[in-house]
């Protein structure tokens, strides 16, 4: 009777004991992580490869003019990173949003807390701006974003930038303000610019897309350098002429157009794994 009662009780460890291995082989398989890394995105400011100065009339368009820059903040959207395996990867903080201020270097890094599979990844994509169902007025309660609004009547929502600028060509005796704005444009009744005229608005965002190589390695934090090179946004597509905009190119669809087209061109991308 002990005997068999010494099988039973064996018997009973033994499956017990098969039971717990089972269960914790299957629990680490559960928790077997993912390897994953982290980026920053940094932001620079470039007027033929040289570190933007601000308020100096250090710099001139091919068509003559001299400018220099005294404001400059934009936002970027819908940021995402797409992987050689074919996927692209979605940046989740701040709702992939950031808004830069190129004087405030705080607001020229961001930290995102997304963890990144690891691997190589050959392209960064953003919107330059805000789209549609981003650019909705009363998004953003707290500056400096909200300081940002762009007015109800020509459209809601945001700037896209603000560039403020004063320029001169050798004709004048003294520099001009210049509002080089961005955001959403209208259509007006034959052509009268007047906000009770506008019959349409224009959504002026547009993507941009830089190759790049990054190897993102577990654990590891690596750069994103994005660069706005300033000088393409006056001589890329378009050779844009500030006399020809007297009040700037808010309210202005054609002007606001062609300083779009060439924003396209105006960044790159350098990387420090």
């Amino acid at each position: 009777m002990r005997h068999i009662c010494k099988i039973r009780k064996i018997f009973i460890l033994s499956l017990l004991l098969l039971i717990i291995c089972s269960c914790t082989k299957h629990h680490s398989l559960e928790i077997t992580p993912i390897n994953y890394g982290n980026i920053i995105f940094t932001f620079s400011h470039n007027v033929n490869g040289e570190s933007l100065k601000f308020d100096t009339m250090l710099y001139h368009t091919s068509l003559g003019n001299s400018y220099n820059v005294t404001d400059l903040q934009y936002f970027i959207s819908r940021v995402s990173l797409h992987s050689v395996k074919g996927k692209w990867h979605d940046i989740a903080t701040d709702n992939g949003i950031h808004y830069t201020d190129a004087r405030d270097n705080f607001s020229c890094s961001w930290w995102v807390n997304d963890l990144l599979p690891a691997g190589t990844y050959d392209t960064v994509a953003f919107i330059f701006g805000l789209d549609q169902k981003q650019n909705t007025s009363g998004r953003f309660t707290d500056p400096p974003e909200r300081d940002m609004f762009w007015p109800d009547m020509l459209g809601g929502g945001y700037h896209y930038m603000k560039m403020n600028l004063k320029w001169r060509n050798d004709t004048m005796a003294q520099s001009l303000p210049f509002m080089f704005h961005l955001g959403i444009g209208q259509v007006y009744a034959a052509n009268t610019v007047n906000p009770d005229s506008i019959i349409g608005f224009v959504q002026n965002y547009f993507r941009v897309s830089l190759p790049c190589k990054l190897d993102l390695t577990a654990g590891g934090y690596h750069q994103v350098m994005l660069q706005m090179n300033m000088d393409r946004w006056f001589d890329g597509q378009n050779a844009f002429d500030f006399s020809a905009y007297p009040n700037g190119i808010m309210q202005n669809q054609e002007g606001m157009f062609k300083a779009c087209m060439n924003g396209r061109k105006a960044f790159s991308v350098t990387i420090t794994n």
